[in-house]
């Protein structure tokens, strides 16, 4: 993200003419409190963390979607290694289409009147994507970064577009949300936070489901129909995924041999962890490692 001013404004991340920039945070160190000139819209994408604004903090886990609307405050508390995606851009970036689309239900909600009540509900709502919508959200973005990256013809033309249908999709959502059964499962979404944040300090640890039922506040057996349902895989899918993805970064490093690696993700078994990875990289951890020293 970029360098916090004294002011604790951000500058503007990208050169004046350029009114819309998607970037693709990842870390897992804090991000102190700053605030800007655009709107922002933040993905989490994968891992947890804590954003505080308004002196309130809310847990954040993959799926979810807020705004942070100009000049307000905010800082996010990262635990764990957490990916956020986020499209900046100023509102005049989509011309005429901006009019029509801050006045369509869901956008106008999500844009504006959302935003005039934060001050007096001294609380920001978050959107929780369901796994298809969030898994959508994301190769959208990624689609934007492409553009962004490769710069081919046309390719201001297709950010706007993007933009638009990004902004399109999230009203859609916010309206879904607001009904009753979404209502209720943002509730359930909320009680998975501290298990999903202990998974991700504790890689290295046997993860037991009792345990992480136990943090949720449920039980083992409602803890798995409630992990499914919310994000698309079982509890011990989710932390194989995140176990290779660890493994995946650690193998970039030299002084760690494959053995300490298993270790490190929370598994004693070598051939266990080598099939594993195949599995779900597609390559045995050795090929990997040399794949990534060739670039």
């Amino acid at each position: 993200m970029s360098e916090i001013e004294q002011n604790s404004y951000i500058e503007w991340p990208a050169e004046p003419g350029d009114l819309i920039k998607v970037m693709c945070w990842s870390g897992d160190q804090p991000v102190q409190t700053h605030k800007h000139k655009f709107i922002e819209i933040a993905f989490i994408a994968h891992g947890s963390c804590t954003h505080n604004y308004l002196a309130s903090d809310v847990k954040l886990i993959p799926g979810d979607v807020f705004i942070i609307t100009p000049h307000e405050e905010h800082s996010y508390k990262i635990e764990a290694k957490t990916i956020i995606y986020n499209c900046l851009f100023y509102p005049h970036a989509l011309g005429e289409d901006w009019n029509k689309l801050k006045d369509m239900r869901g956008i106008h909600d999500l844009l504006i009147v959302e935003p005039f009540y934060r001050l007096e509900t001294k609380q920001q709502e978050i959107l929780h994507l369901e796994p298809a919508d969030a898994t959508y959200i994301e190769d959208l973005f990624k689609k934007m970064l492409e553009e962004q990256e490769e710069q081919k013809l046309g390719f201001e033309i297709i950010h706007k577009c993007n933009l638009s249908i990004l902004l399109c999709l999230l009203g859609r959502i916010w309206v879904k949300q607001m009904s009753g059964s979404a209502a209720l499962y943002k509730g359930k979404r909320t009680l998975l936070a501290e298990a999903l944040q202990y998974i991700e300090n504790n890689l290295d640890s046997s993860l037991k489901i009792e345990d992480l039922a136990l943090k949720a506040y449920l039980s083992p057996s409602y803890f798995c129909i409630l992990f499914k349902k919310t994000l698309g895989l079982t509890p011990i899918e989710y932390i194989n995924k995140i176990r290779i993805s660890k493994a995946c970064r650690l193998l970039e490093k030299e002084e760690l041999t494959i053995s300490q690696i298993a270790e490190a993700v929370g598994i004693n078994d070598l051939n266990y962890f080598s099939r594993l990875f195949k599995l779900l990289a597609g390559c045995t951890p050795s090929e990997y490692r040399k794949k990534k020293r060739l670039y």
